[in-house]
């Protein structure tokens, strides 16, 4: 299965795109969600349906225009391949009613608060622009994890006094610094241990973040995990 990165990267190749804002537009998108599809490796459905449906107008329209396909060698070939495709089409959402099904019918099991349970619903996302600092997107359960709504977090800096302890400030603006006058560095990815102040506690919870940053595109993308034990006054 395809990552979602391949995925984009294949668009990009088709249809010419030299910047990942491009494929946000082509999708609908502003460049912040593209970055969290990203991170999460997943597209939305609904978008990965834009890109089938696109993909089976290719080609009836190649066999139209005459273009030599590399594998059908015939157009009785092209045309067992297309009835072969919207065979299994008809399969796939057959199965995929099945499962729905199945899914409706069948009782949700209590979380059983495993390390794969809290990786997940742990998992915080941020995106924003490196140049100032300001957050213009969240996801992932902050209110839960962190004391915060999105939309008190988002269109603030990421880098603010009041949310970082100021030891910490203190190496998050040296690492900004070294960004923003390097001339060769334009796509990075660096890891961090931040500790981020508790929105309704007061107390500082210890986060792993992973950064990664397109200077170019002046996009910074984070994924935050926060480590457990580690919570301090």
């Amino acid at each position: 299965m395809e990552n979602a990165l391949d995925i984009i990267n294949k668009v990009m190749d088709k249809h010419r795109f030299r910047h990942k804002r491009d494929v946000a537009e082509y999708f609908g998108v502003t460049p912040q969600a593209l970055s969290i599809w990203i991170a999460k490796n997943q597209i939305p459905p609904k978008h990965l349906l834009k890109l089938s449906q696109e993909n089976r107008k290719d080609i009836p329209a190649a066999i139209k225009a005459g273009v030599v396909m590399e594998k059908p060698s015939s157009l009785e070939e092209t045309q067992s391949i297309i009835d072969y495709l919207m065979r299994e089409n008809i399969s796939l959402k057959d199965e995929l009613v099945g499962l729905k099904e199945k899914i409706k019918n069948k009782p949700l099991k209590k979380p059983q608060g495993g390390v794969f349970d809290r990786l997940a619903t742990d998992t915080l996302y941020i995106s924003g622009r490196m140049s100032d600092g300001i957050i213009t997107d969240l996801d992932g359960k902050w209110e839960n994890v962190m004391g915060y709504k999105p939309s008190e977090l988002k269109g603030t800096r990421y880098d603010g006094e009041d949310l970082i302890h100021p030891e910490d400030l203190k190496g998050v603006k040296k690492i900004e610094q070294n960004l923003k006058e390097s001339t060769i560095i334009s796509l990075t990815r660096y890891c961090t241990i931040q500790r981020w102040k508790h929105g309704k506690t007061g107390k500082y919870i210890m986060l792993s973040m992973v950064w990664d940053v397109n200077v170019e595109e002046d996009i910074g993308l984070v994924v935050c995990k926060p480590i457990d034990g580690f919570i301090s006054a």
